[in-house]
């Protein structure tokens, strides 16, 4: 038989999925269609998440249900710098010419700011 998953793993599991993705709970909680306060009961044990629940959180952080109920894993390395995670999830929903627009922008900017570095 094998063992139930624990409420506290379930929110271990959610916050280091939502964490790797660079969202906050705001943000998880707008994919999820739900509260910032249940995302938060759930990452700290306080909610045990019904199957409804656990549906829409692996479903906004592209995730299976398996995933959030499994032992809590190591994180490891992160794909990417927390800051980094954030701009892809940022982006993520947009087109490809959105994307390409934001790239061009994004490069605009920094080379904006290696000119004014040199001026200064």
């Amino acid at each position: 038989m094998a063992a139930r998953p624990t409420t506290k793993n379930i929110g271990l599991n959610v916050r280091r999925l939502r964490e790797a993705a660079g969202l906050t709970q705001g943000q998880l909680a707008e994919r999820a269609d739900m509260a910032d306060a249940t995302v938060s009961r759930v990452e700290r044990g306080r909610l045990e998440p019904s199957s409804t629940l656990l549906s829409k959180l692996a479903g906004a952080l592209r995730v299976k249900v398996d995933d959030l109920l499994g032992p809590v894993k190591d994180a490891g390395k992160p794909r990417f710098r927390l800051s980094v995670a954030k701009l892809v999830a940022t982006v993520e929903a947009l087109d490809d010419a959105g994307v390409d627009d934001v790239t061009q922008a994004i490069k605009l900017l920094l080379a904006a700011g290696r000119r004014s570095a040199r001026r200064g």
